[in-house]
Order: structure tokens, then C-alpha cells, then sequence
């Protein structure tokens, strides 16, 4: 299959397009300044046969639709599409200002958007394709220090979900991937609120992101620490899964935490009411 990936200088997106390689697949491998800042990521995915690294930046509708043109004149079609780009703000909600959280949906909301738009006229027209989109286990619950950045989230569970629904009729598939924590780079990356004074005055909750920064330290350092790569196995599975069989999601956690799929399925058991209610039950899973 010809599969384009956002996001694969490093984390889930850069085992995913291994992961895929090694299988067999051909993989457009997409980043910011593959020539540039991200040269040595780049230049270490070319040299896994399969692999073609292009400069794609989501924030970008000419980046967007750049990347897409040139896998598109390579391949002459793509069959799967990632939607792994993402970056992340955390601090208490007050300390973030509004710029950083427009920067920060314009990346993980507005990106996939801009990627579903520049690749779906050509899956529709082949009747066949999938969009996965990966969310977290955050897409579903909360917690402090974390929310504004799970609120991107929750915004990609109902993208996602809405083209599930838009799509059925076109034969394009849509599938979602909640990963639960997992030490990659995009916490190393991780921005905090710019205006921390405004976290003084919340008694308790003042110290909440250093306790927030020692946990995930200390999953990253753990000698028992959680394999991603179990992430860029559940991907190609929804990948080499054949059409009309893919699931809606698929939660991979390391912990065995339940909470995300019983949210799932609470929420699917709600949609089909819903959806039956409206006329439209032939669209729910």
C-alpha cells in the first residue's frame, strides 16, 4: 500500500513509517525541514528501503497541499493516510495564553483538516482508502495541568468520527488510534503555559505541573517503561486490515487502563441511539 504519515520526524510517526517499510509498504514519510533542522531524522528514514521523506508542515495549506502533490505524482495514489502530527501545551488552563492555543489547535485540529481536504478527492474517486487519526487516551478523560491540550484531542475524536460518518457512503474509512502514556519525544517537546504567574493563588494545584513533570519523567526513565512501537503496530494493523473491517477505534495502552474504551463504548451505545433517532442508525458502528 502507498501510505503518507504526518509527523514522522520522530515519535509514533517515525516508527509507523518503519514499521510499515519493513512490511512491505511504500511510506511517504512527512516532516518540517527535512533538509534543514530535521536533516539527521530524515537522512536515517531514507535508508530504510520504502521510505520516502517529504517536507510537509500541517500548519501550512501550500506545505499541505505540496506534499500531497509530489506523493501523488510518485505513487499515483494513496491508500492510507496518518494524521500523526501533534505538539503539546500543558500548564494550569490560565497560564496558557490564547496565542499558544491557537498554535496549538492549528497543529493538532486545523492540521488534520487541512491533510483529510488535500487527500480525499483522490480516495473518494477510487472509492477506497482510510484516514487514521491519532488521538490519545486524553481524547477521552481529563486531568488537571493537561486540559487544553486534551481539548485538541476531544476536537480530533469528533473530526474523526464526523468523516466516519460523512465517508460511509464513499467506501473511504476512518479509523482512530487513543494510545495511552508512552515515553516519546512529543513530551520532551512539551510547551508550558507562558503565563505561569497566573498559576499562584490555586493553593494545591500551584505544584500540580512539577508533579505532573516528575510522573512522566519518571514513565520515561522506568526500566519498565512502555514500548511506542506497540503504537506503530497497532497503525500498520488497522493499515493491512481489509476494507470493511477496520474498527472506529482502537485504544493501545500499556497499562491496561479501562477507562478510555468504556468511555468508548458508552459513547458508540449513545451514537446509535442518537443516530437511529435522527433517521441516520445505518451510519453508526
Amino acid at each position: 500500500m502507498n501510505v503518507l504519515i504526518t509527523g514522522s520526524s520522530t515519535g509514533f510517526g517515525s516508527l509507523t513509517a518503519l514499521a510499515l517499510a519493513q512490511r512491505g509498504h511504500r511510506v511517504f514519510a512527512t516532516m518540517r525541514e527535512p533538509d534543514g533542522k530535521n536533516s539527521e531524522r530524515a537522512a536515517a528514514l531514507r535508508a530504510t528501503k520504502g521510505i520516502e521523506v517529504l517536507d510537509l508542515d500541517v500548519t501550512s495549506d501550500a506545505s499541505v497541499d505540496a506534499a500531497v502533490a509530489a506523493a501523488l505524482r510518485s505513487a499515483g495514489h494513496l491508500d492510507a493516510v496518518i494524521n500523526n502530527a501533534g505538539r503539546a501545551v500543558v500548564g494550569l488552563s490560565e497560564t496558557i495564553t490564547a496565542a499558544q492555543l491557537l498554535a496549538l489547535y492549528d497543529t493538532n485540529v486545523i492540521g488534520m483538516q487541512r491533510v483529510n481536504r488535500a487527500v480525499l478527492p483522490g480516495m473518494r474517486e477510487r472509492k477506497s482508502g482510510l484516514l487514521v487519526h491519532v488521538s490519545s487516551s486524553l481524547g477521552r478523560w481529563l486531568m488537571p495541568v493537561v486540559g487544553l491540550y486534551a481539548s485538541t484531542k476531544w476536537a480530533v475524536e469528533a473530526l474523526a468520527e464526523t468523516y466516519r460518518y460523512d465517508l460511509k457512503p464513499t467506501g473511504v474509512e476512518v479509523s482512530i488510534v487513543q494510545p495511552g502514556a508512552y515515553p516519546t519525544e512529543l513530551g520532551s517537546g512539551d510547551s508550558l503555559g507562558a503565563d505561569q504567574a497566573r498559576a499562584q493563588g490555586y493553593g494545591p494545584l500551584a505544584g500540580a505541573l512539577a508533579s505532573f513533570g516528575e510522573r512522566a519523567r519518571a514513565m520515561k526513565t522506568s526500566p519498565d517503561a512502555a514500548d511506542p512501537r506497540e503504537v506503530a503496530d497497532a497503525i500498520v494493523k488497522l493499515v493491512e486490515t481489509p476494507q470493511g473491517e477496520r474498527p472506529a477505534r482502537v485504544v493501545v495502552d500499556a497499562s491496561k487502563s479501562p477507562f478510555a474504551g468504556q468511555l468508548n463504548e458508552a459513547h458508540a451505545q449513545v451514537q446509535r441511539q442518537l443516530l437511529t433517532a435522527i433517521g441516520m442508525g445505518n451510519l453508526a458502528d
